[in-house]
């Protein structure tokens, strides 16, 4: 290393602890479950089928910091060979490895896991997650406007400026953040969070331990038109609803408009990146992820386990069957039926468009060989 880049290098170390010690520290606010003994850590991971073996003392860790940037006496999860240096030397209060690095983190307690990335989710989102009830607001702001048919059960939190209609139904232990909107008759299970400014329409149902980031809008009205001679559009009413099942994520700013006449609905476990836009009548099949900016039109049917990265769309009344994966903002006009990597518009099976693509960059250079040819071709007609 040349003499004039080791200052930058040092200066570039030290910013990144002065860092961790402050990302620590938020880690230790109010706003986040603070204390975790490695006993339940280990628990916590053995329920899951995650735990092959834990040594060590039984130490209490107050915090959890990435292994690009270990903070002393924290937990931390490395499963590169890359990282076991800079980790070892921070000292950290734990580790959660795997089987064939646990060697290397002698002297320090460590839990050993058949899955280090799973079992960091689920560790953090147990004991390391932020805590929304630890608000600032308290559970029920003099500004929420509750309608009196609505019962109130235990441990919900209402913030400022949230608006919940007649006859709504809330489970226990759910959040209603800032300016929520919470229309007539909708139905919202235990456990779920509803983030700043999100707008659940009439009747819609949201299942238990959902999450409806900012800015959301479930049962907007769907697209519904039909256009008459002169090419004039007339509205078709959507009286149908939105149906989101349990464990459901939906990212900010998704809308999820409700059906024309039955249900629009995201079955459990599905993933919504940020900007998505669900149109009415649509299905979604158990854990699918659809990532942002995508965009499924009326009537589509996602079987389980869908995966539509991000720019992706369909026509509408089209069917996906189960594990497909659609890339390179691929474009569904017909139905997919067997399961596997789908690219580009119309949708060609992975091996297919990457093989085009290969040729599609040649077709400059294939076409001047065409044009002399043809012109060989015609001098020897002309023999």
């Amino acid at each position: 290393m040349s003499g004039a880049a080791a200052p930058l290098l040092q200066a570039h170390i030290e910013y990144q602890s002065k860092l961790c010690s402050v990302l620590s520290s938020f880690a230790k606010s109010d706003n986040v479950s603070i204390v975790a003994k490695l006993s339940e850590i280990g628990q916590l991971l053995e329920q899951n089928d995650l735990l092959i073996e834990r040594r060590g003392d039984d130490i209490t860790v107050d915090a959890i910091s990435p292994a690009e940037s270990a903070v002393t006496g924290t937990l931390v999860c490395v499963d590169n060979p890359e990282s076991v240096g800079s980790v070892a030397a921070a000292a950290p209060g734990a580790v959660i490895t795997n089987e064939s690095l646990k060697s290397k983190f002698s002297g320090l307690s460590v839990i050993v896991s058949s899955n280090v990335k799973l079992s960091h989710a689920i560790v953090r989102e147990k004991f390391f997650d932020y805590d929304l009830r630890a608000s600032e607001w308290g559970t029920h702001h003099p500004s929420a406007v509750v309608h009196e048919s609505v019962m109130l059960p235990s441990n919900i939190m209402i913030g400022p400026g949230v608006v919940v209609g007649r006859d709504v139904q809330l489970g226990v232990n759910c959040a209603l953040l800032a300016n929520a909107v919470i229309e007539h008759d909708a139905v919202i299970g235990d456990d779920t969070v509803v983030h700043p400014g999100v707008f659940v329409g009439h009747s819609c149902q949201i299942g238990k331990r959902v999450i409806l980031k900012p800015g959301c809008v479930i049962g907007a009205e769907g697209f519904g038109f039909v256009q008459d001679d002169d090419k004039k559009s007339h509205r078709i009413p959507q009286r149908g609803v939105v149906v989101i099942e349990d464990d459901v994520v939906v990212g900010a700013n998704c809308t999820i408009d409700r059906a024309t006449y039955l249900e629009t609905r995201i079955s459990a476990g599905c993933k919504l990146d940020a900007l998505c836009h669900i149109g009415h009548n649509v299905f979604l099949g158990e854990d699918c992820i659809i990532v942002a900016q995508t965009g499924i039109a009326g009537s589509t049917r996602f079987g389980k386990r869908v995966i539509a990265t991000g720019q992706t769309g369909t026509l509408d009344h089209k069917t996906v069957t189960d594990d497909v994966i659609l890339v390179h903002r691929c474009g569904v006009t017909e139905d997919i039926t067997e399961p596997g990597v789908y690219a580009t518009t119309p949708p060609q099976p992975f091996r297919d468009y990457r093989r085009n693509i290969a040729t599609f960059r040649k077709l400059y250079e294939l076409r001047q060989r065409l044009q002399k040819l043809e012109k060989k071709i015609a001098k020897l007609g002309g023999q």
